[in-house]
């Protein structure tokens, strides 16, 4: 399998990139950090990818959302979404230790009003995919899962072929299914995990978005559009002014909400 990856964010306005809350994650790791994220070529048995939007009334949201996406991506394909959640959490304690100790460090340590909302854990949606190699090097299984409302769309033949797990606009709410960091009740985080087993062929593009931009794409081809066309053009010749000004953009026309907002490309 060869595929070019690359992943581009933008922070809610108003917000700093340490305020930024959504994350992404692949593996193998590919290229070098630029402004806008990692861009490089991936040749090999496999890909993972994921996307991880953090809930923002949640104290820690991009952190575990960043360690979701990692989680994810070390899991095993085929592995049930519910079980690489249930073990992210189980890893979470180690996570907020660091937290508090880099707060420490910094002489900021953690206030008391701040233990009821570390005690609660931290929330998120995410979407992933495993591609594998198949019989050559055309074509193989394409494994995806997510919790919420972070989608997949697999585009071919210059079509959208593929919306996972939401296909409309009007399906985005304010409350979607989260992932949490300390499940309250475990067995039911399987209830609300979506999967689906299909192929990736050569030529094929997946574009994974956090829920700003994919309520965005898909409204967009709900009018007729082809939004994966203006998305093909970022980080190329044909496009200027990058992912910032596209969002920047489509923030100010109304077509975009403004919450953080994660793009991660994958041309095969």
């Amino acid at each position: 399998m060869r595929a070019f990856v690359s992943t581009f964010k933008v922070p809610k306005a108003g917000s700093t990139a340490a305020e930024y809350e959504d994350a992404s994650h692949v593996a193998p790791e590919v290229g070098n950090h630029v402004e806008v994220g990692d861009h490089g070529e991936v040749v090999g048995p496999q890909l993972v990818a994921a996307v991880a939007d953090g809930a923002s009334e949640a104290l820690l949201a991009g952190h575990w959302a960043r360690h979701l996406t990692a989680s994810f991506t070390a899991a095993p394909a085929g592995q049930d979404l519910a079980v690489t959640i249930l073990a992210a959490a189980a890893g979470w304690d180690e996570v907020e230790a660091g937290y508090r100790r880099s707060r420490r460090d910094a002489g900021e340590p953690i206030e008391w009003y701040e233990e009821d909302g570390l005690r609660r854990g931290a929330y998120a949606t995410i979407v992933g995919v495993h591609l594998l190699d198949g019989p050559s090097d055309r074509h193989g299984p394409l494994l995806m899962s997510a919790l919420g409302d972070a989608c997949l769309f697999q585009i071919r033949d210059d079509d959208l072929f593929l919306a996972f797990p939401i296909d409309n606009p009007d399906q985005f709410g304010t409350r979607p299914a989260l992932a949490p960091s300390r499940p309250l009740d475990p067995a039911k985080i399987g209830e609300h995990v979506v999967a689906l087993e299909t192929v990736w062929r050569q030529g094929d593009q997946l574009l994974l978005a956090s829920d700003a931009l994919a309520q965005w794409f898909l409204a967009q081809h709900g009018a007729g559009g082809k939004p994966w066309r203006t998305l093909t053009d970022l980080g190329t010749d044909a496009e200027t002014g990058g992912f910032p000004r596209l969002v920047e953009g489509c923030r100010a026309n109304g077509s975009l909400k403004n919450d953080d907002t994660t793009l991660l490309r994958i041309d095969l």
